[in-house]
């Protein structure tokens, strides 16, 4: 079995290889072939995946949900892109290689001239132009619709946007950014896979309120790889090649599927096994160990890996500020100790868990060790001193006066997550002797405007995405820097936390171009955060992710952070594969 990336200090029964270190190349002796070459990538068959096809909008700008990026985002292509996401390289998708930076905060970038929107209305393959540029900039950088309202569902805007100082679209091919300050993380932040360059007339289109949550193939229409024409929440997406594509015509990408499919399987594993073991689908990722381990063991040519995957991860985000129970210091650090991590990972990661400091553990180079983790209030094993603890402070704060509803927790009705409902509660009713923890369950669709509308007054449970890059320090402050309302970063911080010291902690990290500094910052940031019950945030568990393919599927990674469109644009189906034999499309 060959395993994916991450460190190896965890008791899992299966090990996660770390990177090797580069060697400098040598010269080998030519040697003559033994036997003919292995072909390289073909056009032609189609990818299948199931993919839960879950969001809000297809408006990429305002949208959160990975699940939209990585379907819908095969149709669009960026300013830059992530070519190795390992490594942290970047080169120009859009444009024509990276920016250069006569100075720290001026960057100069060429577009290329042979970038064509999708051959269907409005578009109608017309070129992608500066005007185009234009808007998908300036859209993010004011947080404006069009007619003029502000609007604060851009959640790019205090990532990327904020610190622009001034755009100057100098004529057909050239624009000049000019920030107000040194960005260190600004080129990487560029790739998010929601920072896509959209058609302008489907973007304003979508700022209708009417049109903003309607799922339509007409509303997917980019310049990238795959042309959509089926798009449907929750069931399923087909998209064609774009022969049309730059990339495509210039050689960069010599084969392609001919065809994409997202089909939503639902929650059960048992139909994603069958699908995958007919070979509907052509790959499966999941954390439920043991039938991953039976698909692996029943079915000897399949490949499997398993993968510390920072988006896999059980977090519980609550609120500090205005909750009338966890707005009690003592109240929310009882719940932090008594929170049984061991137990998180075996009833929800089936044992393939670690426990997760307020940096995912698969930054290993940025997280705190699991060495250090294992020695902190609310981690130790055994919990006798931690439960001694959390019982003090939860009757001292007299916990047991408050409502039941101002310990109601809320979490969405993913079949993976329904269990939670019962054995979340009942661990901290039963570790703090109490009967006040209770949990609901709410329609996926609506949780973005639930947590935006400040409805969840407790909190949220599940899983915590948007680690979208390889320097988690964006996305460490979009949960723990002060609301964008506040003149902060936080585009996810939605009961609006904040502390002068772990702002403090994000400046100085921001500040820091040397990475070894910055990584012993953000340390910092995270042992304050211990101190604060979490700051806000109930970190638990962040899992590994086992994946199965059929070996006729070439695409890159798996890597611990997961790009759609990494995957479809190094993917090919090697048809002269034995496995390739009874591959079926989806039902």
């Amino acid at each position: 079995m060959a395993v994916g990336c991450g460190d190896d200090d965890d008791d899992d029964d299966e090990p996660v290889a770390t990177a090797a270190p580069t060697e400098a190349p040598t010269e080998a002796p030519t040697e003559a072939p033994t036997e003919a070459p292995v072909a390289g990538p073909v056009d032609g068959s189609f990818f299948s995946q199931y993919t839960g096809i879950s969001g809000t909008t297809l408006d990429l700008h305002r949208e959160l949900y990975r699940g939209i990026a990585y379907t819908a985002g095969n149709a669009y292509n960026n300013l830059l892109k992530f070519t190795d996401m390992d490594n942290f390289v970047i080169s120009g998708e859009i444009a024509r290689g990276l920016p250069e930076q006569p100075d720290e905060v001026t960057y100069n970038f060429t577009i290329r001239d042979d970038v064509n929107y999708h051959n269907k209305p409005p578009a109608n393959g017309r070129a992608l132009t500066m005007d185009d540029i234009r808007w998908n900039i300036e859209r993010q950088r004011t947080s404006t619709r069009a007619d003029g309202t502000e609007d604060t569902t851009f959640f790019r805007h205090p990532l990327i946007y904020k610190n622009i100082e001034n755009v100057d679209y100098v004529d057909g091919t050239n624009f000049t950014v000019s920030m107000n300050s040194p960005q260190v993380t600004w080129l990487g932040d560029m790739t998010d896979e929601f920072n896509g360059m959209l058609y302008p007339d489907i973007g304003e289109k979508l700022e209708d309120d009417n049109e903003f949550g309607v799922f339509s193939a007409d509303n997917v229409l980019g310049t990238g790889p795959f042309i959509f024409d089926e798009f449907e929440l929750q069931e399923r997406a087909h998209g064609v090649r774009n022969d049309d594509y730059f990339l495509r015509k210039d050689g960069t990408i010599p084969g392609m599927v001919d065809e994409l499919f997202f089909v939503n399987l639902g929650g059960d594993i048992n139909p994603q096994r069958l699908a995958f073991e007919q070979k509907q689908i052509d790959e499966l990722a999941s954390r439920d160990r043991a039938v991953m381990d039976e698909i692996a063991s029943s079915n000897p040519d399949v490949e499997a890996f398993r993968v510390g995957d920072p988006n896999n991860n059980l977090e519980f985000a609550y609120n500090y500020t205005t909750n009338r129970a966890l707005s009690d210091e003592r109240i929310r650090t009882a719940m932090f100790l008594a929170t049984d991590r061991a137990l998180v990972a075996e009833q929800h990661f089936q044992g393939l868990g670690r426990p997760n400091p307020a940096v995912n553990w698969p930054f290993s180079a940025w997280a705190l060790s699991q060495e250090e983790l294992s020695q902190a209030p609310g981690y130790r094993q055994p919990k006798d001193q931690d439960l001694a603890d959390a019982r003090a402070l939860w009757e001292q704060a007299n916990a047991e006066g408050h409502e039941d509803v101002d310990f109601r927790v809320t979490t969405v009705d993913f079949p993976q997550y329904v269990p939670l409902l019962e054995w979340f509660p009942a661990m901290l009713n039963t570790n703090l002797g109490t009967e006040k923890w209770n949990a609901q369950a709410i329609p996926v669709t609506s949780l973005l405007e639930y947590n935006n509308s400040g409805q969840a007054s407790v909190g949220y449970l599940g899983g915590w995405d948007q680690w979208n890059s390889p320097d988690p320090r964006t996305r460490f402050a979009q949960v723990y820097s002060a609301h964008p309302e506040d003149g902060g970063r936080g585009t996810i911080n939605f009961w609006k936390y904040t502390t002068p010291t772990m702002e403090g902690y994000i400046n100085d990290m921001f500040a820091e171009f040397d990475n070894e500094k910055a990584q012993e910052i953000i340390k910092e940031a995270q042992r304050f955060a211990l101190s604060d019950a979490g700051s806000g945030h109930l970190q638990m568990v962040g899992g590994l992710t086992s994946w199965v393919k059929w070996p006729y599927l070439n695409r890159a990674g798996p890597f611990f952070i997961t790009y759609g469109t990494t995957i479809s644009q190094e993917l090919w189906i090697d048809q002269n594969d034995p496995t390739f034999q009874g591959k079926q499309r989806p039902a």
